[in-house]
């Protein structure tokens, strides 16, 4: 009946989708460009018969830009195709290859969109990141004999839930993936239990724990931020933060200055948009504030106006508030900051990384904060105790150390399912 349901839907919701694009484009200029593409509408320039890798957002990008990089230099008479349903991954992916792939947003998930798309490209294979999962997308491209494969998988308790509920549309999609490349065992079971075979479903680890240093330099205008170390400043970091969790860090932070005047935050919101919010509210708590296109340094919030550069921005903090996880987001990705060994701290719902989050907190490496009072007071810890944040580099450097290996494990099995 859910299948039933939503085929009737999709077919329905061009308007809604439409609406929606306007929408975002009214609220972030970014999504004014290519919007023909969203529709299926590809260029003329795109080639045919191409390996088509999907992401959705950044932090998805980031972790097949290494998979797509060994796919060209493994198989160099091979075209690929990249397709995002952000800026954010529309610009990781454009700075990592340029012109060397081809690159547009993904259509809509509306049965004249996705079939347009499809008679456009005539992939020679789909490679889903992660859980981007969208039935007309799977089963329309399933249909014209294309192999579907899942890389870097994650499905978290509460999804696998929502996904259960939908059982005939769930099964309808993975009786046509070939391959699932899972993060963990977890993940693995929650595949099984809704319907895919175990001997379809390979545990290879995350990708994003391969993280390079070449992915974490900062764009040359923006080096600016180096000044900030040379002087010794207190430098802590909340990094994609939601609705109304930047007003629990600006609070923190209030407190925070209070202790410690020689004190910045960089405030790096999961939408670029609302900075300007951001700003009032740093002027009502009369805390100095500025963006960092416009770095002022005798400001003391530096809030982020520019997507896709967080990860290389958490190198210049000593401690790590992760945002999602105040509210029901689910949180977000830990990885980027133990990356440079910073202690991390993130609210209590973090959902979509559980298991990666229990092999930070394992280690005494992340600590969950419940309100501004917490934050602060485990800002001014690490700031002051150099053995403890010691203690955290070693810990988070450790865990990044001990889980790196799954790239070369998924390119490995990408090369044999391809072959």
């Amino acid at each position: 009946m859910v299948r039933f349901i939503y085929a009737i839907v999709s077919r329905l919701s061009l308007p809604v989708f439409l609406c929606y694009l306007i929408y975002r484009s009214i609220k972030e200029k970014e999504y004014r460009a290519r919007k023909r593409e969203r529709f299926g509408f590809v260029s003329s320039e795109i080639k045919t018969g191409s390996l088509w890798f999907h992401t959705v957002s950044a932090g998805e990008a980031i972790a097949a830009i290494p998979i797509i990089e060994a796919i060209l230099q493994n198989r160099p008479s091979e075209h690929v195709l990249a397709t995002t349903t952000t800026p954010t991954g529309y610009e990781a992916i454009e700075k990592s290859f340029g012109s060397r792939i081809d690159l547009c947003y993904v259509p809509y998930d509306v049965p004249s969109c996705v079939n347009r798309f499809l008679k456009r490209t005539q992939p020679k294979a789909l490679l889903l990141m992660e859980t981007e999962l969208w039935p007309n997308l799977v089963n329309f491209t399933a249909r014209r004999d294309t192999p579907i494969f899942l890389l870097n998988a994650r499905l978290s308790a509460k999804s696998a839930s929502g996904y259960a509920r939908m059982s005939d549309l769930t099964e309808s999609m993975l009786k046509n993936v070939r391959m699932v490349a899972s993060q963990y065992p977890d993940t693995a079971e929650r595949f099984q239990s809704l319907g895919l075979p175990k001997d379809r479903v390979v545990v290879t680890g995350n990708v994003k724990f391969d993280l390079n240093d070449q992915i974490a330099r900062l764009p040359e205008e923006l080096q600016e931020l180096e000044t900030l170390q040379e002087r010794g400043t207190l430098v802590w970091i909340a990094g994609s933060t939601h609705d109304p969790e930047e007003d629990v860090v600006l609070d923190a932070h209030r407190t925070i200055l209070d202790q410690s005047p020689n004190t910045k935050l960089i405030l790096a919101p999961r939408h670029v948009n609302r900075v300007q919010e951001i700003l009032t509210s740093c002027e009502s708590r009369g805390i100095r504030a500025c963006l960092l296109s416009e770095l002022d340094h005798n400001s003391e919030v530096i809030v982020v106006d520019r997507m896709g550069i967080l990860f290389p921005l958490y190198q210049y903090a000593s401690v790590a508030f992760v945002g999602g996880s105040l509210q029901q987001t689910g949180g977000h990705n830990p990885i980027e900051p133990a990356f440079f060994g910073l202690p991390i701290l993130m609210g209590p719902n973090r959902h979509n990384f559980a298991e990666v989050c229990s092999r930070f907190a394992d280690r005494d490496c992340l600590f969950t904060v419940n309100n501004a009072d917490d934050i602060a007071k485990k800002v001014l810890h690490f700031h002051r105790d150099s053995a403890a944040r010691l203690r955290c580099y070693q810990g988070t450097r450790a865990v990044v150390q001990e889980n790196q290996g799954a790239l070369e494990r998924v390119c490995t099995l990408v090369n044999s399912w391809l072959d």
